[in-house]
């Protein structure tokens, strides 16, 4: 995958032997969300917005499928099982409305190389995410700053805790690959308000 022009310039390659390293099946190795937020209370606490469908990132040449993702029996986030297509938490906001709507997305896959956020970590602020719902309509955030934290300091109140006003955000895995435990050390997030 030849990185876009746009990042191209700025693009280094990923720590040795990382590309490809990942695999589809990895747990996100996020902080357990079940003492956090309940699917439930979220869902009757807003109203409902439509889902979202597809995410565009210009910048990057990316547009893919969302999918809704739940969670899984130790708390933690459900991931795609296809690297190509990105996966939002149906237990949060849905894009648009109000609060952190989170999309998270694989850097790279053992067998198919890099992912469909293989390039998150370029996002500068005022960067353009775009996403399409299934009722036809649009929503365009804009990046506000891109970060990496270390998996173990994953900071769990500021991707998923409470926003006065509809934001996103976008996690994916970054940082050194550890093959002995087979997952990447940090996660890159980007964060997004409303345009």
């Amino acid at each position: 995958m030849a990185p876009p022009a746009s990042v191209a310039e700025r693009a280094v390659a990923p720590a040795t032997g990382a590309t490809g390293a990942g695999t589809a099946a990895e747990s996100w190795d996020y902080s357990p969300l079940a003492d956090h937020l309940s699917l439930d209370a979220v869902a009757d606490a807003r109203m409902q917005a439509p889902d979202p469908a597809v995410i565009r990132i210009p910048r990057l040449e990316v547009e893919a499928e969302v999918i809704p993702l739940g969670l899984q029996d130790d708390g933690s986030i459900e991931v795609p099982e296809d690297p190509d297509q990105a996966g939002w938490w149906l237990g949060g906001p849905e894009p648009g409305e109000t609060g952190p709507a989170v999309i998270l997305g694989h850097v790279d896959s053992q067998e198919e190389g890099p992912a469909v956020f293989f390039y998150l970590r370029y996002l500068d602020p005022g960067d353009e995410i775009h996403i399409d719902r299934v009722d036809g309509s649009t929503i365009t955030y804009v990046v506000e700053a891109t970060e990496r934290h270390d998996k173990d300091e994953f900071p769990t109140h500021a991707v998923y805790g409470p926003t006065e006003e509809p934001t996103l955000r976008l996690v994916t895995c970054g940082g050194d690959f550890d093959f002995g435990v087979r997952t990447y050390a940090d996660n890159v997030i980007v964060f997004a308000s409303l345009a």
